[in-house]
């Protein structure tokens, strides 16, 4: 739910951004390195108002990166710290810390564990709240694998997901997501197929003053599958049904039925030309961000041309559609927001320094006059590793 809502508001880090972690599966297996970047964003409409408000925001950051085998055991780490500087703005200068940890283990053929953990920090989009504010997410997974190398698999994990604001203003939004799963997984040659289910818990750490008790407990269960339909074509999908319910009895909009969807289709046109097409839908619990909406979808369509050995060049957009439902702090509406990335150059000067440049269009259709805007931004980045 986080990558989507993530997806869709963000328009200045997203896909625009240089990633000092993106030479990480290019390491060797034990190899210690470090890297650095810099970034800077040009933004015509920072505020996502209809009066344009241009920005241009500075981002440097660095980072190490740590990688072992030892027999069966794989362990990779990674911690970034970065640092946010706004020309206009400087009230909303920062600092964010990221990282990624994960330990696998292959006890066997038919017996492994896996635990993963992964940190986000990023400003928050001005369209969601105009002061400053840094949304740290935590995510980690823990899971026990049986029948890795048999037709049918059993997985079992927890889970637990925490989203934390860095304005106390915000403190009703932060929360605690925690569950346990367990999985059943058929293996085709090249494909597979899992039914997974669901049962957890979502404590706010604040309640709301207007909603109240935010709390609900859910189950959820999933149906995920992959397929290599030809050597040139790969499709993932996952679709999901969930039951929600509030812990208290005050009414708060996080009880009832819904669904959830994901389609991911990748063809090989050419050899050197990739399609990615995708499709996501999705209803939030309230809560997860300030706008609530009740129903989200949204379908993007990129395109990525090897056009040298060291330079790639990718183009694309989404469309993406917004519902609300009438509430205490919510108009009934529909929104739309079209995106188009009309160019996106990586260059890799070396196996030790890529510079990249993305350019991105935006236009958010609301009948709110104070969400209905457009604009543009470009990005230019620089990034190296050692």
């Amino acid at each position: 739910m986080r990558k989507l809502a993530g997806y869709l508001t963000g328009i200045l880090i997203g896909s625009s951004s240089v990633s000092t972690f993106s030479w990480a599966q290019t390491v060797s297996q034990d190899a210690l390195g470090f890297s650095a970047g810099v970034q800077h964003t040009y933004d015509s409409n920072f505020l996502r108002s209809p009066e344009e408000a241009e920005e241009q925001i500075t981002r440097a950051g660095a980072g190490i990166r740590f990688n072992k085998q030892i027999s069966a055991q794989k362990i990779a780490l990674s911690v970034n710290a970065s640092q946010y500087r706004y020309n206009e703005r400087d009230e909303l200068d920062g600092s964010a810390i990221e990282g990624k940890a994960s330990w696998r283990s292959q006890f066997t053929s038919n017996f492994s564990t896996q635990l993963d953990f992964l940190r986000e920090e990023t400003p928050v989009d001005k369209l969601e709240f105009v002061g400053k504010d840094l949304v740290a997410r935590e995510d980690a997974n823990t899971r026990l694998s049986l029948g890795d190398s048999k037709r049918f698999g059993l997985i079992l994990g927890v889970h637990q997901m925490d989203t934390s604001h860095s304005n106390d203003e915000r403190a009703s939004m932060d929360f605690q997501d925690q569950d346990f799963f367990s999985e059943v997984r058929y293996r085709f040659a090249s494909s597979w197929v899992g039914l997974r289910y669901r049962e957890g818990d979502r404590s706010y750490e604040t309640p709301s003053l207007i909603l109240g008790d935010l709390d609900f407990d859910y189950r959820q269960v999933e149906l995920e599958t992959e397929w290599t339909l030809t050597p040139k074509t790969k499709l993932t999908g996952l679709v999901g049904y969930f039951d929600r319910a509030a812990k208290s009895e005050a009414a708060n909009g996080n009880d009832g039925e819904g669904s959830l969807a994901s389609l991911n289709l990748e063809w090989a046109i050419t050899e050197k030309l990739i399609s990615e097409l995708t499709y996501r839908f999705n209803q939030p619990a309230i809560g997860e961000t300030s706008d609530a909406p009740s129903e989200v979808s949204d379908t993007a369509l990129t395109f990525q041309w090897q056009f040298s050995p060291k330079v790639k060049i990718g183009f694309g957009g989404s469309y993406a559609e917004l519902d609300y439902e009438e509430s205490a702090v919510v108009t009934e509406r529909v929104e739309r927001n079209i995106t188009i990335t009309p160019l996106l150059v990586s260059w890799s000067y070396s196996e030790a320094i890529l510079v990249r440049l993305s350019s991105q269009w935006v236009d958010r259709q609301s009948p709110i006059y104070q969400r209905d805007y457009d604009g543009y931004s470009a990005t230019l980045g620089l990034a190296v590793q050692f």
